[in-house]
């Protein structure tokens, strides 16, 4: 009977521990959406630079989920921006973006840092 107690708190807490919560996608990036996220904006001659720095807990890494969460950050975060200035921007291209990983096997996070350049619309 201690034994299946023990066996049912033991379940009950590992459920709650993986509980979370969704980024609220309702606001613009220009406001905190993503806790894991942190921006850094430079203007340039022709528009801009965004620089993101991405990071969460990750069990099992996934490289490529990350790599994809965090082009779509900075891309969004450069559109998000270029609107609130009013103007338009250039497509982004996904292949201009640079992009580095890594991972603290310590505390299990992965993380990455993104950095596009936008150019303004002639």
């Amino acid at each position: 009977m201690i034994r299946t107690t023990k066996l049912l708190a033991l379940c009950t807490a590992f459920a709650l521990s993986a509980c979370t919560h969704p980024a609220d996608v309702s606001r613009p990036l220009t406001e905190v959406a993503d806790k894991n996220a942190k921006f850094v904006l430079h203007d340039t001659p022709s528009g801009f630079s965004v620089e993101v720095r991405y990071s969460r807990y990750q069990f099992v890494p996934e490289m490529s989920a990350l790599l994809v969460a965090c082009r779509s950050l900075v891309t969004g975060r450069a559109y998000d921006e270029a609107k609130a200035r009013g103007r338009g921007i250039e497509p982004i291209n996904e292949q201009t973006i640079r992009v580095s990983t890594g991972r603290n096997i310590i505390d299990a996070r992965t993380s990455c840092r993104a950095f596009p350049e936008a150019h303004w619309k002639a």
